[in-house]
């Protein structure tokens, strides 16, 4: 039986990002526990302004984590989170509904393990990239789904 999945969130922590960090977020239920770095970092101070304690705190739910889940659009700290992962052998998953401009990133393609998309055309497209197509791509109905998805990535890599 699974006790709890730690899943640290990748992406960004602007007023503007909320609603859509919220809306995959929510959509996350028992056993999975996502850590929210828009709820602990002072996502209304300039990033220079930061003080270490908050890196320090995004690190340790790193650390602590089974799972990363990167939102588009992110931005430079999102990138290095991916690699982050990418090096730490824990799987990081992209989950899309529409948004293409991050396809750009060829260093972020390389270091995901998973794409999830809730868009028939967005996965099409993803086939079809040259890096991702070495992933694994999963295409859900609903965002609903993508829950069931994460808890089968945990036991695939922690079972």
């Amino acid at each position: 039986m699974i006790t709890k999945i730690k899943v640290y969130l990748s992406a960004r922590i602007s007023k503007d990002a909320h609603e859509w960090n919220d809306k995959v977020c929510n959509s996350l239920t028992s056993p999975i526990s996502v850590f929210m770095p828009q709820k602990h970092n002072p996502w209304n101070m300039p990033h220079e302004e930061f003080p270490k304690e908050v890196y320090d705190e995004d690190i340790a739910a790193m650390r602590e984590s089974h799972i990363g889940l990167l939102l588009p659009e992110y931005g430079k700290d999102c990138a290095w989170e991916v690699g982050w992962y990418s090096n730490s052998k824990k799987p990081m998953i992209i989950f899309i509904e529409g948004q293409l401009k991050w396809l750009r990133d060829w260093m972020v393609k390389g270091g995901l393990d998973y794409v999830i998309t809730n868009s028939s055309k967005t996965w099409l497209i993803l086939k079809k990239d040259p890096i991702l197509k070495q992933k694994k791509i999963i295409y859900i109905e609903d965002i609903s789904q993508l829950n069931e998805e994460i808890i089968k990535i945990y036991k695939k890599h922690y079972k």
